[in-house]
């Protein structure tokens, strides 16, 4: 855990004064909250056993986090009834992983996604848990891909879970969803990824998706269209000497 990181945030997070516990959490901007959520997704993809066939490594997405600032508001101890309506521009069906923990001191973005990586014994041969482990099947879903979270403390408490001052709510939203029945989370050994590169046991697309707004810099947009006018001329070229040979 980044030590200095948790120590800022409990220090921001609790205020006592007469009005009660005022919360000053992490907002679902803020770099460096949006950095260890990643982090700490990517470290536990990355620590599969057996290692992943093509899990992708996952990256922040403001609307999924929307979607978990806005559950975690709710302060219950239960997951969103319309995640399969959420109008993402690319997803229909989300997941969806819950920590719930009091007082907040118990809360840290790194504890709360290790203990859903710790959340039954998973049998990749068998596709089965010694217990429920819905949190850690989402977690290491091969094919999610994006994801957001947000954080909240509830002072009234949370429903069916605790009515402590500081229950304390950490939500994650994925894309695409995971947990499908009958499914494993993700196969063997980064074989999944084809071209494309492994490290660190995932696989690293060189992509940009379709509903963002074009390559990340003129650099890559220049290199990507050079590219693929070279290889246009070269298809050319190769057809006009098959027919003038043919």
């Amino acid at each position: 855990m980044d030590s200095l990181g948790g120590l800022l945030l409990r220090i921001s997070v609790l205020l006592y004064g007469s009005g009660g516990v005022l919360a000053l959490l992490p907002g679902i901007t803020e770099p460096e909250f949006i950095r260890r959520c990643v982090l700490a997704h990517n470290t536990q993809r990355s620590r599969t056993a057996p290692p992943a066939a093509s899990a992708r490594s996952m990256s922040w997405d403001n609307e999924l986090a929307k979607g978990a600032r806005d559950r975690a508001r709710h302060c219950k101890a239960s997951h969103h009834p319309g995640l399969a309506h959420f109008g993402h521009p690319l997803f229909g069906w989300m997941g969806e992983n819950i920590w719930l923990g009091a007082p907040f001191s118990a809360f840290s973005v790194e504890n709360a996604i290790h203990r859903w990586s710790k959340e039954g014994a998973y049998s990749l041969k068998n596709n089965n848990c010694s217990h429920l482990c819905g949190h850690y099947a989402q977690l290491m879903w091969s094919t999610s891909f994006k994801l957001g979270c947000a954080v909240n403390v509830c002072s009234k408490g949370i429903e069916n879970f605790s009515p402590h001052p500081e229950s304390t709510i950490f939500v994650c939203n994925y894309g695409d969803t995971g947990h499908v029945h009958g499914v494993t989370p993700y196969g063997v050994a980064c074989s999944g990824c084809g071209s494309e590169i492994c490290r660190d046991n995932v696989c690293r697309y060189d992509w940009f998706p379709g509903w963002g707004y074009g390559p990340p810099s003129s650099a890559y947009s220049i290199s990507y269209w050079l590219t693929n006018l070279g290889t246009c001329l070269l298809g050319v070229c190769w057809l006009l000497h098959f027919y003038a040979t043919h």
